[in-house]
């Protein structure tokens, strides 16, 4: 019988049981070995010197709890000639305004239809290769329960927190449930400075001795980055996870991520975990919502892994080893989706991001307003990513890296072109069709509605299809019925990502902070009408 010790059938006989619970305690060993705990020690110690470091730039004093790395660092949003190429787009684009409105208009629907069903077929394709062979790492969680006896590295559980008291309960539950040795586990709560009714509320609690209540020092940017860039130098683990205040995570995911690790080479520096929600049928929002992480986690992530492209992470649930997580300088304090930053910045330096098959589930955002906060502040993450990384893009070429390239277009700047291209599409759509006097009097070219007609026609279907193919593989056969109406989840994103360009202008670092416990207020009320 052939020996797939990661990719394992649930049903497996009792004696090939017993083999994987050998195999996985000799990875377990192969993997202790590796860590060096007297290196460790001293590229900690050169790490924090280096981390703690004042920097001033253009008179600003910043402190990150990271060594700054300027060139890679969302502090500068553009540069002189990312800003001269655009302001020569914008240049060309109102001479052709002014010169002929029929054929400005003709050339915005032709490039906005085609980013838009180009960005979402390719992302329908990614999501159908996981379909045919299971490509993220499986582990059998009763071969792992067998090496309870056995010794596990130290892990750091990072909880960066502002204003969270009303979900601490039930994240201290879910870290009671991981089945991780206690001695070996450190959970770090992150709390900013002047949050003192979240540390209340943690210290009331007598939680054990391997919680630990860290204050964040006050500073800009105030920011998930930075405070979990002052986690890791109070990390004692080989090992880090973010989880998020509501995140309630699979018991044995901190083992499962342990042999991942062992299971690949060196260049695996991170292992993400899947993320979905535990109020699918809240509303429609989260429904929408759910499907979209089904979609994500399950089909398109494990996509991108086995075509070799970016990684971008999720920004809770993924698995460092912490010395390299150091040696690449952290996370940026000034990106608002660091995760998405730390992703591309690991397959730039050749690193490798795996797929596990093992989930956290989250409270999806079920409020209008709350939604379009987060959902703006993600793609304005994804926007200064790109720009970050398309600073010298002719060093791609040179350097004959064209795959990350490409990577970076789909995956990063495509996907926050695709919903504005969306937005464009929708909005020239309407004024044919609803403002029939203003497109007269500006001569709306016909072919121009044809192309909105097509593009928003193909895109949608695309969109549709690749939503049903996530929520049938996460067998969540009721939230079919809704993907019929997923265009107007498409047009929220599209004017969340109008709101993101316009933050990226005038308040790029500002982080929109994002309401969690909806759902427990939903809870009492049922629970007060029952």
């Amino acid at each position: 019988m052939s020996y797939k010790h990661l990719k394992t059938n649930p049903s497996v006989s009792k004696v090939y049981q017993r083999e994987l619970t050998v195999k996985y305690a000799e990875l377990l060993s192969v993997e202790r070995k590796r860590q060096q705990p007297n290196r460790d020690q001293k590229h900690m110690s050169e790490y924090s010197e280096a981390a703690l470091e004042p920097h001033t730039i253009h008179g600003q004093k910043i402190k990150t709890f990271a060594p700054f790395k300027y060139e890679f660092s969302a502090f500068r949003t553009i540069t002189r000639s990312q800003f001269f190429v655009i302001a020569i787009i914008i240049f060309i684009l109102i001479f052709v305004l002014l010169l002929n409105i029929g054929v400005f208009i003709i050339i915005v629907t032709t490039i906005s239809a085609f980013v838009y069903v180009i960005h979402f077929f390719l992302v329908l394709l990614l999501s159908a290769i996981p379909l045919t062979r299971p490509i993220e790492e499986r582990l059998d969680d009763t071969a792992i329960r067998e090496l309870s006896e056995f010794e596990w590295p130290r892990y750091t559980v990072l909880c960066p927190l502002y204003h969270e008291a009303e979900v601490v309960p039930q994240f201290t539950e879910a870290m009671r449930k991981l089945e991780y040795p206690p001695n070996k586990l450190q959970i770090l709560f992150l709390t900013e400075e002047g949050d003192v009714e979240t540390r209340n509320c943690i210290q009331a609690m007598n939680l054990s001795s391997y919680f630990h209540v860290i204050t964040v020092p006050n500073g800009q940017p105030r920011t998930k980055p930075r405070a979990c860039n002052y986690g890791l130098l109070q990390a004692i683990g080989e090992y880090i996870v973010i989880y998020d205040a509501e995140d309630i995570p699979d018991p044995l995911q901190l083992k499962k991520a342990v042999l991942a690790f062992a299971h690949n080479d060196a260049s695996t520096v991170c292992v993400q975990a899947k993320l979905n929600f535990y109020n699918v049928q809240q509303n429609i929002l989260t429904r929408w919502f759910t499907a979209e992480y089904s979609l994500l986690f399950d089909l398109t992530l494990p996509g991108l892994q086995v075509t070799k492209l970016s990684i971008p992470l999720g920004g809770t649930s993924n698995h460092f080893r912490r010395e390299t997580l150091c040696k690449l300088g952290a996370w940026d304090a000034f990106n608002v989706t660091e995760d998405c930053d730390l992703g591309i910045r690991l397959a730039y330096n050749n690193l490798n991001t795996i797929m596990l098959d093992s989930t956290t589930y989250e409270e999806a955002n079920s409020q209008l307003k709350n939604w379009l906060r987060q959902r703006s502040r993600w793609m304005k993450g994804y926007m200064q990513t790109y720009l970050v990384y398309m600073r010298h893009p002719f060093q791609y070429v040179q350097l004959k890296r064209l795959r990350e390239f490409f990577s970076l277009q789909l995956v990063v700047g495509g996907k926050a072109a695709a919903y504005m291209a969306n937005g464009i599409l929708s909005i020239l759509l309407f004024v044919f069709l609803y403002c029939s006097w203003f497109s007269r009097s500006i001569h709306f070219p016909s072919l121009a509605l044809y192309i909105c007609a097509v593009g928003l026609i193909i895109g949608n279907l695309s969109y549709i299809g690749a939503y049903l193919i996530g929520c049938i593989k996460r067998r969540q056969y009721k939230l079919i019925k809704w993907m019929l109406l997923l265009p107007f989840y498409v047009a929220l994103t599209s004017i969340a990502t109008f709101i993101a360009l316009y933050q990226l202008i005038f308040k790029p670092h500002y982080w929109e902070k994002t309401h969690h416990g909806l759902h427990l207020s939903r809870q009492k009320e049922h629970e007060y009408l029952q």
